[in-house]
């Protein structure tokens, strides 16, 4: 229910709040050269035509890295992405899926001056 550019501006705010309350973990730097190893907060990937990574997919890396949803508290500084892959899949999936209340937590965008 919101436009492509409202949808855009409130990427653009979140990241950019991340990154002040985060600068050491959060970027909106564009350039990989300049990131530093930071987590690039990327509001293009709300823009039309983009793609990303879906929930569960294997990835073309070494070790076959899945896409896993996660739940906040797995999230820190210290996760290791490694950690998912095709041999812990199963156990992984054995557990709750932590986005099985992903639409009941469904927010309305916040209003951004300007959006």
């Amino acid at each position: 229910g919101v436009t492509q550019q409202a949808a855009t501006a409130v990427a653009v705010a979140i990241g950019e709040e991340l990154a002040r309350r985060e600068p050491k973990l959060v970027t909106v730097e564009f350039s990989k050269a300049k990131r530093g190893g930071r987590v690039f907060a990327d509001p293009m990937r709300n823009a039309s035509g983009q793609t990303i990574v879906p929930p569960y997919s294997v990835r073309n890396r070494p070790h076959a890295p899945v896409s896993m949803p996660l739940a906040w508290d797995e999230v820190s500084p210290t996760l290791d992405p490694a950690a998912f892959n095709v041999r812990t899949f199963a156990k992984r999936m054995a557990r709750e899926d932590p986005w099985s209340d992903f639409w009941r937590r469904r927010q309305a965008l916040p209003k951004i001056p300007g959006a």
